[in-house]
């Protein structure tokens, strides 16, 4: 495969999940999956970077065998299976975190939480996708790599952070459900890109990012290009390189295709 500007400008593509390789039903077409495939049969690395627990991710990634995995919005990453980067909080952070949670927000606070094993909830409904747990996270006894609340006041959310100290964590919202995520702030998607550059001795230069959201901000300030989705937020929009088509439309796929050659 030989990019129609250079071949040698671009190593990696890496791709966020929902709002970008996913539709919205959370499927990836069969296209998508062939343009992946060929695109590394080619010599391309892929990967996925995405704020989906590691459990969650690997469920919807049938057909696609990504060379890199960057999950928990950056909370961990992985080469080929193997983990190069973590940056969770410890178990005792995420008890205090829980405990400051239901002390800020009230006893009827909806919170999830996730780590490299699974994604926990207290919610009696179904949030969004099925592989979570119930767990009412009255002694709560794991790591975490994110805690979420169901909240977008901003100022409680800032009392939850400072439970442990504020400058360390990272708060954001989503753009598409009234949550705010809690994370260390060296999980983010551009520190696990750092370290992953730094494990693969590979240039930022050569990784082009597509995302849709939030989190994807740094990840495509970094990157050589930041593509954003036809579809994504406008803070996004405003920071990429590039605009592509839309999830629906298979953009991801349609960009490699449309500069890339098949040999």
């Amino acid at each position: 495969m030989e990019n129609k500007q250079s071949s040698r400008q671009i190593s990696l593509i890496l791709s966020d999940l929902d709002g970008t390789l996913f539709h919205n039903d959370k499927s990836i077409s069969d296209y998508s999956k062939n343009v992946i495939a060929a695109a590394q049969k080619n010599g391309l690395l892929f990967g996925i970077s995405t704020s989906r627990a590691l459990s969650n991710a690997e469920k919807f990634l049938e057909g696609i065998n990504p060379d890199i995995l960057i999950t928990n919005g950056g909370g961990m990453a992985f080469v080929q299976g193997k983990k190069i980067y973590n940056a969770e909080f410890s178990v005792e952070e995420a008890r205090t975190l829980i405990s400051a949670c239901f002390e800020v927000f009230g006893p009827d606070a909806i919170i999830s939480l996730d780590n490299e094993y699974g994604l926990y909830s207290n919610s009696k409904e179904e949030l969004g996708d099925k592989y979570w747990s119930f767990n009412d996270f009255s002694d709560f006894r794991e790591p975490a790599m994110k805690l979420c609340v169901q909240s977008l006041e901003l100022e409680k959310i800032k009392k939850v952070a400072g439970s442990l100290d504020i400058n360390e964590i990272d708060f954001l919202p989503f753009s598409d459900i009234p949550w705010y995520k809690l994370s260390k702030k060296s999980a983010t998607k551009e520190r696990a890109i750092k370290a992953l550059c730094d494990y693969l001795k590979l240039s930022p230069e050569k990784i082009v990012a597509f995302g849709d959201d939030f989190n994807d901000i740094g990840m495509l300030q970094l990157c050589g290009k930041g593509i954003a989705m036809e579809n994504a937020i406008p803070e996004v929009r405003a920071v990429a390189d590039e605009i592509c088509l839309s999830n629906e439309k298979d953009g991801l796929a349609r960009w490699i295709e449309a500069n890339f050659q098949k040999c």
